[in-house]
């Protein structure tokens, strides 16, 4: 039975999701080329896409303005966009929200109605303004909403005629009163004059009482004084009560190709069309037809995937692309505009280099492996390196010991990355082994602790997976310990003993499941750790890492088993290791953690990021009895739940977590401490108290202590720091209350104090 969604008219107005306070702790990176839909008023062309919303003047195409989640949009994920005559952008979502963005004075407001619904499916698809009033069409209805009081009218238009319901409606139009609804189920309309929110009202057709082939309607507009629809089966137009199949020749022969956009320009009407071989779509075309001579369709574009089209009064294409931003054709001349960007929103996997640069790689989306500098992001596919085979890479790994980056393709073998130079290996120039033909797998990528890399080389079976890799060819390769049948392993770590540990798949049948431990200097060399073994709950491992002191994380479906002493493996070759759950402490009381772990990151101070597949973000103590954060969908810019990979960035702190919808960063204190003191800076200076954010104390080395006197020597307060390069101080003394205004000096100093270093810091008290 479809859920009823109450439209209050109290609805829901809301500002920025988080302070400007919180946002300059957060950062978020998406990819603005895949282009759901496209707007253009006043010589500027707007585009909302999976990555956030961006625009730019036709012609000026070099000012490119973009906005994400942190300026304002409820969501980044965007499907539809429309704009009103006052100079509103209305941005639509994946999610059922709506931001809109006044251009005038830059305000945002949303509106959540829909996204707070009970619906199982709640997109945005399109918008259409009539009179003052703009309507909106999402997966399961239609809402009419005033534009100037900025609130609904009316109930939802759930029900029409006698379609099935819940109608996904793809597109809207109103003309001369009349609403026209193109709709996943058929064509309706009625008089906008009507009460719409009853069945009755609308009048419908489907392929039962009319021309049309398909029922499914994806764009409605007008033209020479009729109402054309695209459908997956050609064209249709409705005049003087009638509907009407229109099939103009393209190359003598009438068109019944699916048809995805129309859009009108002067005297032509424009549509993109397409093949449909069941599963994918393909040989994108887009035809013009003109008043003077309907009957006959000219082609002017193809081998671009629409989503979204229009042409303007110049006659200019805009054309939102799958990958390629907007494309704009100027009678031949083509341009392709995006924010610079990663070129997937999906990060399966990250790394951070030597430098800072941070590495991703999108998995099984095909866009290869993207870098960012700070300064923009570097794209490495065969778009710009055609021999690099394929662009299907699901492991990146940054040398610890130098600038080259490798990364794990799935088909393609090895890449290696020295600043902007690609090397490829595989199995016609190194010493991988294909899977079959060409087609070479290179799985879990790490180093050992004299620099030597190993990787796994996924091949059939009874071959030697675990390789330690050499670019001379001279590897050393090695079965898997205790059941050479096994050659498909996914993630790698290594230990401070030079021991291997590697994640089994969870999706193979026949195969153990759990982890594997190899190391080359014991004998035997290693064994296979099931699940069973590493607790009576666990059915699958998704990650394995090795945090600061060398004990072994393993990220399993049911919480995370830990490895307290790996030198068991070393002591006892073949051994299965002692593990323990890791317990979250909370009122006194040592809870299991129960969560899906799908990635674990470790920081400069041990403390642990944990990924999981529902349910954000934790941040544990170096023991992991401390939650330390939470973070989600709730109370960050997190964009899903589902955490795919993390980095932390030494030189920097910042947290990196990879999604399925963008990178998202977070500022922390987990700095790489000095080696040698210098002089302690603090931020802000002068520090006004009480404060929301705490004092950052930076310029400490290792396990420092740090104290606060006043000018004239007195201790103010005294604490142990994290044990990185900043520490932080709320502001009060040591009996918890807040210090006077003055000017502090803050000493820090190592624990034989042979390292010690000072700085000076003003506080205000309001």
């Amino acid at each position: 039975m479809l859920k009823k969604l109450v439209l209050l008219t109290a609805f829901a107005i809301c500002g920025n999701l988080f302070s400007q306070s919180s946002n300059s702790l957060w950062n978020i990176y998406t990819s603005y080329r895949e282009v759901k839909a496209l707007s253009y008023k006043d010589g500027f062309v707007w585009a909302a896409t999976s990555g956030g919303l961006f625009n730019f003047e036709l012609n000026n195409l070099s000012n490119i303005k973009k906005y994400n989640s942190l300026d304002g949009l409820r969501s980044n994920e965007l499907t539809s966009l429309g704009i009103t005559s006052d100079n509103r952008v209305w941005a639509g979502a994946f999610d059922g929200s709506i931001s809109v963005f006044n251009i005038g004075n830059q305000k945002w407001q949303q509106i959540t109605d829909i996204y707070n619904s009970t619906e199982p499916s709640k997109r945005i698809n399109a918008f259409y303004e009539y009179n003052n009033f703009m309507f909106f069409a999402s997966e399961f209805c239609i809402v009419k909403f005033n534009i100037s009081n900025f609130e609904f009218v009316d109930q939802p238009y759930t029900r029409f005629g006698n379609l099935t319901a819940p109608t996904p409606v793809n597109d809207l139009l109103v003309i001369n009163d009349t609403i026209w609804a193109a709709t996943r189920n058929g064509l309706a309309y009625a008089n906008i004059n009507t009460n719409l929110p009853i069945a009755s009202n609308w009048k419908t057709y489907t392929t039962s009482n009319s021309v049309l082939k398909n029922n499914r309607i994806n764009s409605v507009a007008y033209f020479d004084s009729k109402v054309f629809m695209a459908t997956d089966s050609g064209l249709v137009y409705f005049q003087n009560g009638n509907l009407n199949s229109f099939n103009p020749l393209v190359n003598g022969n009438p068109f019944v190709d699916p048809v995805s956009k129309l859009s009108v320009s002067g005297n032509n009407l424009y549509f993109s069309a397409f093949s449909y071989d069941g599963l994918t779509k393909y040989n994108f075309r887009i035809f013009r037809t003109n008043l003077s001579n309907l009957n006959n369709a000219e082609l002017i574009e193809s081998g671009t995937a629409v989503n979204s089209l229009i042409v303007e009064q110049s006659g200019n294409l805009l054309i939102g692309t799958v990958n390629k931003g907007v494309k704009i054709n100027r009678s031949g001349n083509i341009s392709n505009i995006y924010p610079n960007g990663p070129a997937s929103n999906v990060f399966q996997d990250i790394s951070i280099d030597q430098n800072g640069n941070i590495y991703g790689v999108s998995g099984g989306l095909n866009a290869g492996v993207y870098r960012y500098n700070f300064n923009d992001w570097k794209n490495f596919s065969t778009e710009n390196q055609p021999w690099m085979q394929a662009n299907d890479f699901r492991h990146i790994y940054a040398s610890k010991y130098n600038n080259t980056v490798w990364a794990g393709g799935y088909g393609s073998g090895l890449l290696k990355i020295e600043g902007d130079s690609v090397l490829l290996y595989n199995n016609q120039n190194s010493c991988l082994v294909s899977l079959e033909g060409n087609f070479t797998l290179a799985e879990g990528i790490a180093e050992d602790n004299t620099g030597r890399l190993w990787l796994i080389n996924r091949a059939p079976s009874n071959s030697l997976p675990i390789i330690r890799f050499s670019e001379n060819g001279q590897c050393l390769a090695y079965p898997t310990p205790t059941n050479s049948t096994v050659t498909t392993l996914i993630f790698m770590a290594v230990d401070n003993f030079n021991t291997k540990w590697m994640t089994l798949p969870n999706d193979l049948p026949n195969q153990p499941r759990g982890v594997v431990y190899f190391n080359e200097s014991t004998m035997p060399n290693g064994s296979i750790v099931n699940t069973a073994s590493l607790g009576s709950d666990i059915s699958a491992v998704n990650h394995v890492v090795v945090d600061k002191t060398g004990e072994v994380w393993v990220g399993t479906d049911n919480g995370i088993s830990i490895i307290r002493e790996p030198a068991q493996v070393i002591n006892n070759p073949g051994s299965i290791p002692q593990t323990e759950k890791m317990r979250l402490i909370e009122n006194g009381i040592a809870t299991p953690l129960t969560e899906n772990v799908q990635f674990i990151a470790v920081d400069e101070l041990n403390n642990k990021w944990i990924g999981t597949l529902s349910n954000g973000l934790l941040y544990v103590s170096p023991d992991g009895s401390t939650l330390l954060a939470r973070y989600n969908t709730d109370n960050s810019p997190l964009p899903v739940n589902k955490i795919l990979s993390i980095a932390v960035s030494p030189q920097s702190g910042v947290a990196y977590f990879g999604t399925e919808k963008g990178l998202v960063a977070l500022n922390t204190i987990a700095v790489k401490p000095l080696e040698n003191c210098d002089k302690i800076k603090c931020g802000p200076n002068p520090f006004i108290i009480p404060a929301d954010s705490k004092l950052k104390i930076d310029g400490l080395v290792s396990e420092s202590t740090v104290k606060i006197m006043t000018i004239s020597g007195t201790l103010v307060s005294e604490f142990e720091t994290p044990g990185g390069r900043i520490a932080e101080w709320d502001g009060r003394d040591q009996y918890g209350n807040l210090v006077s205004s003055g000017i502090y000096i803050v000493a820090g100093y190592n624990k034989d104090a042979s390292q010690v270093c000072t700085g000076k810091v003003a506080v205000v008290r309001k």
